[in-house]
């Protein structure tokens, strides 16, 4: 029995040969900005409050902290209160910025595989060509998200309470909460992967939204369970091998960024007086932001430049194998027949 997953490797690889060579600078940055958006973001917060005791002080003669179910002490700052509005404000600006990510990477899902598709990248014609489809694939994974999202705050509670800050919670549901959430995550991410790699090309190929992709996905899925299972197993070690290549890829190119940054600081530093003398200055401090900021946008542009064949040869792998579990979702049908030799 032959395994389209496994027979696709090489078939991938000349697919994405033949997209990227000869090499195109205009091309690949486009890419490089698609590649970007390629992922998606959640956040969640959560509560705290203080509590009391009617116990003895503590040695210091000052009131005792807050005594967790576990029986001990915490240490909540009586200040939090204070801080409560900023680290709301923090919460709620880092999920809008998350969700704008989200909403864009969903466009971006469909940029990638037209682009793919036909061989050519044309960011704003594919976005405006496919913005409703996006718009309803990014309500997906959002509430793909919440079901993850729910559960882990329930158990952030929870952990919170056992420290004593928050309501108190049983500690048998944290109990059975947690393995719960780590199999509801691995679910999730996996819906979500077959999502992007499988339904969106569905949802192109036959002009519909992401439930009636799914609909038509899923006797494909189910009737080919074996392919897929294989093609899950053959990602998962792939996904290692791109892990790696990513942990060698960032830290040549982190260090690479970050060493002038490094030299300045070593002049820089103590000419202001040291870490103290740095902090002290809000000039300083306002330059040491910008810079880091300035290296981590410069390292996330230069590594999404890096991972551009990487992206490439994933989503190529699996149109290669959708199209070979059904023909009739095969959107790349001239480009396998060039790669394989078929008349």
């Amino acid at each position: 029995m032959s395994w389209y997953a496994v027979d696709s490797l090489d078939d991938a690889l000349d697919a994405t040969r033949a997209f990227l060579t000869p090499v195109d600078a205009r091309q690949w940055l486009k890419l490089a900005l698609v590649v970007f958006f390629l992922g998606n973001a959640g956040g969640g917060s959560p509560s705290a409050a203080g509590g009391s005791s009617t116990g003895p002080g503590t040695p210091n003669g000052g009131p005792p902290g807050p005594t967790g179910p576990m029986g001990f002490e915490t240490d909540v700052p009586a200040e939090l209160g204070e801080f409560l509005p900023v680290l709301l404000g923090v919460v709620v600006v880092a999920l809008v910025v998350g969700l704008l990510y989200a909403l864009v990477g969903s466009v971006m899902e469909f940029v990638f595989v037209e682009s793919l598709r036909r061989q050519r990248v044309r960011i704003r014609d594919y976005a405006s060509q496919h913005s409703g489809r996006a718009v309803q694939l990014f309500a997906f994974r959002v509430a793909l998200g919440l079901l993850v999202v729910i559960p882990a705050l329930v158990v952030v509670a929870g952990v919170l309470s056992i420290a004593g800050v928050g309501p108190t919670l049983p500690v048998g549901l944290i109990l059975v909460l947690a393995p719960l959430l780590a199999l509801v995550g691995i679910t999730v991410a996996v819906v979500d992967a077959f999502t992007v790699n499988f339904v969106v090309p569905v949802m192109i190929s036959k002009n519909i939204g992401v439930i009636a992709g799914w609909k038509r996905f899923w006797p494909t899925l189910t009737g080919e369970w074996k392919q897929y299972g294989v093609y899950a197993l053959v990602r998962f070690l792939l996904s290692i091998a791109v892990g790696i290549v990513a942990s060698i890829i960032g830290s040549v190119v982190g260090a690479v960024l970050v060493a002038p940054l490094v030299v300045v600081g070593i002049f820089a530093v103590p000419v202001l007086g040291g870490p103290a003398g740095l902090l002290a200055n809000p000039i300083a401090v306002a330059v040491t932001v910008l810079l880091a900021l300035s290296y981590f946008a410069l390292l996330t542009a230069a590594l999404s430049v890096a991972f551009v064949p990487v992206q490439t040869y994933l989503r190529y792998h699996s149109l290669l194998v959708l199209g070979d579990t059904d023909r009739d979702f095969d959107l790349i049908p001239e480009l396998r027949r060039d790669i394989r030799g078929m008349a």
